[in-house]
Formats: structure tokens, sequence, C-alpha cells
């Protein structure tokens, strides 16, 4: 009778248990797949949303070679346009950083990947990544990825009145290089099946 009443009373610890169990696995599930929860070794305090890569055949891009031109087709951001701002003429200029230990984002070194692209609605800024684009691999020859292959891409706005606006927050995304391949380590997940349109003609 005691080694009955034992068990049962052991079930429901037990379940509680392996309940608990999986809620901690979906957590750390969703903290690396989720959007913006993965880690990286630095912290960026003016990254105000994730950029998502998207192919030309409305795909998302999560790695590739690094002489891949373009590595992905459109990038597509997630911060607005300050609404102070006119939104005539406002573009999107995707930049590279590279990431230094110990060192401020604010003073890592970095490079234009694009040229400055018109986007259709200040609410949801976007890029073009054309052929004529460097590579990850050109920005890795000119600014190696010594911390641990990291490098940083950026979505800079800008507007024919403000200028560009660097010193605003911006939309980030964190990729890493190892070797003659990059992948996808922290961005977005917006839906690339119409990324098309965020782009002016």
């Amino acid at each position: 009778m005691t080694s009955t009443l034992t068990r049962s009373r052991r079930r429901p610890i037990v379940i509680a248990a392996v309940g608990g169990v999986a809620i901690v696995a979906a957590l750390v599930f969703w903290r690396v797949n989720g959007e913006g929860e993965s880690t990286v070794p630095y912290d960026d305090a003016q990254s105000a949303g994730l950029l998502t890569l998207c192919s030309a055949d409305g795909e998302a891009v999560t790695g590739g070679k690094v002489d891949d031109s373009p590595f992905a087709d459109i990038v597509l951001g997630r911060t607005a346009l300050p609404s102070d701002l006119d939104p005539t003429g406002a573009v999107a200029t995707l930049y590279a950083y590279q990431p230094r230990e110990g060192v401020a984002t604010s003073e890592f070194s970095g490079n234009a990947l694009t040229a400055a692209v018109g986007f259709a609605d200040p609410d949801e800024p976007a890029a073009r990544v054309d052929e004529g684009a460097w590579t990850i691999g050109d920005f890795v020859t000119a600014f190696p990825a010594d911390y641990d292959g990291y490098v940083q891409l950026r979505l800079v706005l800008g507007t024919p009145e403000a200028g560009t606006l660097s010193d605003q927050p911006y939309d980030t995304a964190d990729l890493r290089v190892d070797g003659d391949a990059w992948e996808l380590v922290r961005g977005g997940t917006a839906s690339c099946a119409d990324a098309e349109s965020a782009l002016l003609p």
C-alpha cells in the first residue's frame, strides 16, 4: 500500500519535471532560432531591429559562399524613418562593419556595400544588393573578420534634407565567416515573398 501511494505521489512530480524540461528546451530553441535572440560577442546599443536577407526568388538567405555576388538580393529593415523627417527621396545604404574585441561598436571600421537605394514605404526601409556590390569576401579581405569570424551589417537611412542618419538607430544583422563560407548568426524573420515591392521601381 505504501509503495503504491509513493508511486502515485511521484507521478505528478515526474510529469512536472518533464514539463519543465520541455519548456526550458522550447525557450532555448526560441532564443537561438527566434528573431534577435542569438548571442554574438558584442552589444550594439544603436541597433534598433534586425535585417532580413532575401533572394531574388523570395526566399530568406541565411548563408552562402563569401564570393557569392550578390550574397543576397534585397535586405529588409524594420525600423521606420523618423517621423519628423520628410520621407521624399529617402534612401537606405547597406554597410558592413568589422567587430573588434574590446572596441565599442561605434568605433568598428566599415564600408558601404551598396549604393544608396530609394525605398517605397518610410515605415519599411530596404536596400538592393546588386552584382556590383562588395561580396562578403571583398569585405573581409579589406577588413579581416578577426573577432571569431564576425561581420556586422547595418542599414543606414538618409534623406536629402537630413543627410545620412548615422547618429540615428539602425537595423543590423550579424554574419560569421568560416573559410570560404558565411552564415547568418542573428537576423530578422520578415517574409521575403514580396521583398521586391519594398523598393522603388
